[in-house]
């Protein structure tokens, strides 16, 4: 999701109200300030966003974490678990964490909670709130006040009597009649086409959304090419593992992947693919990607 998280964040820091409304299932929320975290030991992904708000009986710290797919490194009620011991040790707030799951099916494995341990020995119980936009119902969220949801309401549930591509074209509709500026206008179509593009057709959008339209957004140019960069990055992996494989036939691929997925720096995978050419063992191969 890396490609998409400043859109992500840029709609939060716009409409943080509504995500607050969403992530806590209440309208009378108000967010006073966006909060940034500095942690060492605790990898907070860009995804996140922490605000402090107020609630009609108290202060309160309220994260939210937006995964497109399911957690791949670390089981997520153990995730959330750090970030909210953290959280509430850094500001001493209680704290509201949120997990928004973008693309179905992901989450139904997240119970939404941590517990172990027993009245013997001691135990230690946290919840926090899951939602998986793919069971929200979508009309509810074609309103003035939920402007900042109308990106991802393509992923949320159609009325009954509409197909899914009847469904997206009422939500560009919509969108296209919000009453914001231009600029807003074309970053909530833009990011509209992006997040509907999980569960839709991406050509569906082409047809719907005119590309001078979104262009008005300065987040397209920032997409389009990280979307280049992306893909040149996952080709140069794939022949790597490619040349790898076809040398050494009889080693497990996975440590080279791993270890090449790590590499951000195209230059570097560059050098890499000829060192996987000439290497003279799998080992010093991956000692060359470790450096």
């Amino acid at each position: 999701m890396s490609q998409y998280d400043e859109i992500v964040k840029h709609l939060m820091d716009r409409f943080p109200n509504e995500f607050a409304a969403l992530a806590l299932k209440t309208t009378d929320v108000d967010v006073q300030e966006k909060l940034t975290t500095e942690q060492p030991t605790i990898k907070m992904h860009h995804s996140d966003m922490t605000f402090k708000i107020r609630l009609p009986d108290e202060e309160a710290i309220l994260h939210i974490e937006t995964q497109t797919d399911d957690s791949r490194d670390k089981p997520m009620p153990l995730r959330m678990l750090a970030y909210a011991s953290f959280l509430g040790l850094q500001y001493e707030l209680p704290v509201y964490s949120t997990v928004l799951y973008l693309r179905p099916p992901a989450g139904r494995t997240d119970p939404g909670y941590y517990a172990y341990g027993n009245e013997m020995r001691g135990s230690l119980s946290y919840k926090y709130q899951v939602i998986r936009l793919a069971e929200l119902e979508g009309a509810s969220f074609l309103d003035a006040s939920s402007i900042g949801l109308l990106p991802f309401t393509p992923l949320m549930r159609p009325p009954a009597d509409m197909t899914g591509e009847t469904w997206a074209e009422k939500c560009v509709e919509i969108t296209l009649s919000a009453q914001v500026d231009n600029q807003t206008r074309a970053t909530l179509l833009f990011a509209l086409s992006i997040f509907g593009s999980l569960v839709h057709s991406p050509e569906l959008f082409q047809t719907l959304i005119s590309e001078e339209i979104m262009q008005e957004s300065p987040f397209y140019e920032v997409v389009m090419q990280r979307g280049i960069e992306q893909g040149a990055r996952e080709t140069s992996i794939r022949n790597i593992l490619a040349v790898l494989t076809a040398r050494f036939p009889q080693r497990d691929p996975q440590p080279a992947k791993q270890a090449l997925e790590a590499i951000s720096d195209a230059e570097q995978l560059m050098q890499l693919l000829q060192t996987a050419a000439l290497t003279p063992t799998f080992e010093a191969f991956l000692q060359a990607a470790d450096a």
